[in-house]
């Protein structure tokens, strides 16, 4: 009897103490007490159960019982105690938007004070005014139009908005550029999504009413839309603005297609439903059980959900390229001239000031995981593209805060990507006769 104990105790701390120190490495505890704790609470129940294994095969069913139900406590307690000492990591998409979501003085802060003090509390509540409008208006048109496919059904909705105030203009979907020119030669077209419709700013601060004062200031008489819409994606941008029929596209025209965001797979580009949809169902009820504070399901789901929600990303980018090729083709038939710009984000920065970090963990790891692999792949594809550009590093050299949350940008921002833009159709020569201003 002595030999089998010993064996048994030999054998159940073989494996609880190796075991004890992988765990613990994992969540970076290095106390040797816990080191003791919880290799006692596994080596025991194991002890008892390779000595009971011994002797009888009915009584180790409930041993594996008490055991595991032990092991799940000794990991939830040791997941609580390091997760009350390191930064709430989110399991949920979206949390805290800065502008419309989020209290007025800390949208103010966000918006930086520049070029002026935009972000008045007149303009913020404008802002909020529109953003009401616009879900009452789709609610309305989605209740009146539940016949139509959902494809069609998305490009109509986008065209059926309209709201009019002091600094906010949208008529048809379209949100209004300032200063444009009387005589006009030719068009851009700014295609995207909510960070070209950019709701967070006046029309004034948007980055094509940006572009358009860059055109007007060196004497070219090109016209620019903002044709961005919220939120979409490249499916809807594309199509929605394929199928208007006001645009009168000529063979001098351009058209920039800014995107990225809502291209990585977090929301689908034909149905416009969530990957938190349609992830497997075993992974969503971990990031339900996880979203209930559980330590245990949220470490599980932190270290399985990538392998999940890359599968999204993978399909979204191919989606994306197939696009943007058919696009391109389609345009160059008509003669019209075509970029597409991948657009930054807050993952893509080198480096992340104070406020940055604390940003980004506003949103989830699996966001995270999406935008990363979808960048690497668009990255990887633009270089060959003749017609796509990478704006993604352009903030890394900025001083001043610039996004809002991981996409959307302040009126800094816009400024620096109509400067972008405007300096890549030069370099392409798509706009002709400009001299240094």
């Amino acid at each position: 009897m002595l030999a089998k104990v010993l064996v048994a105790i030999l054998a159940g701390f073989a494996i609880a103490i190796p075991s004890t120190f992988w765990l613990l490495k994992k969540v970076r505890i290095k106390s040797k007490v816990r080191h003791v704790q919880v290799s006692l609470a596994l080596g025991l129940p194991n002890s008892l159960f390779i000595y009971l294994l011994q002797t009888s095969f009915v009584v180790p069913i409930v041993i594996i019982t008490v055991a595991f139900s032990l092991i799940v406590v000794a990991l939830e307690l040791t997941l609580r105690r390091v997760a009350s000492k390191t930064p709430d990591t989110k399991i949920t998409f979206d949390k805290g938007k800065n502008g419309t979501l989020v209290p007025f003085e800390e949208a103010r802060a966000a918006a930086g004070l520049y070029p002026d003090d935009y972000m008045t509390r007149e303009f913020w509540l404008e802002m909020k005014s529109y953003t009401s409008s616009r879900s009452a208006q789709k609610k309305k048109f989605k209740s009146e139009n539940r016949d139509f496919n959902i494809q069609q059904t998305r490009l109509d909705l986008f065209s059926s908005i309209n709201f009019h105030g002091d600094q906010y203009e949208v008529k048809n979907g379209r949100r209004f550029t300032t200063d444009s020119p009387q005589i006009i030669d030719s068009k851009l077209f700014c295609l995207g999504n909510s960070t070209t419709f950019c709701e967070e700013v006046p029309d004034r601060l948007t980055y094509p009413s940006f572009l358009q004062r860059k055109m007007n200031a060196h004497d070219l008489s090109i016209k620019v839309t903002n044709s961005g819409a919220a939120p979409a994606t490249l499916f809807d941008a594309v199509g929605s603005f394929s199928s208007r029929g006001d645009y009168g596209l000529s063979s001098k025209d351009i058209i920039v297609i800014f995107f990225g965001a809502n291209e990585c797979g977090w929301i689908s580009q034909l149905s416009g439903a969530r990957a938190t949809a349609e992830i497997w169902l075993w992974l969503r009820a971990l990031g339900g059980l996880a979203n209930f504070d559980f330590q245990l399901p949220t470490w599980l789901y932190l270290k399985l959900s990538p392998l999940g929600f890359r599968k999204f990303s993978r399909s979204a980018v191919n989606e994306t390229i197939r696009i943007l090729t058919n696009a391109y083709e389609n345009y160059s038939r008509q003669g019209v001239e075509m970029i597409a710009v991948l657009q930054p984000n807050i993952y893509t920065l080198h480096a992340k000031s104070e406020y940055e970090k604390k940003l980004e963990r506003r949103f989830s790891q699996d966001m995270k995981t999406l935008v990363q692999d979808a960048y690497k792949r668009f990255e990887f594809w633009i270089e060959s593209a003749p017609f796509g550009v990478s704006a993604t590093h352009i903030f890394d050299n900025s001083k001043d805060s610039i996004f809002l949350d991981w996409t959307h940008v302040n009126a800094r921002g816009n400024e620096v990507i109509a400067q972008f833009i405007f300096d890549e159709l030069k370099k392409r020569e798509l706009i002709g006769g400009v001299s240094e201003a």
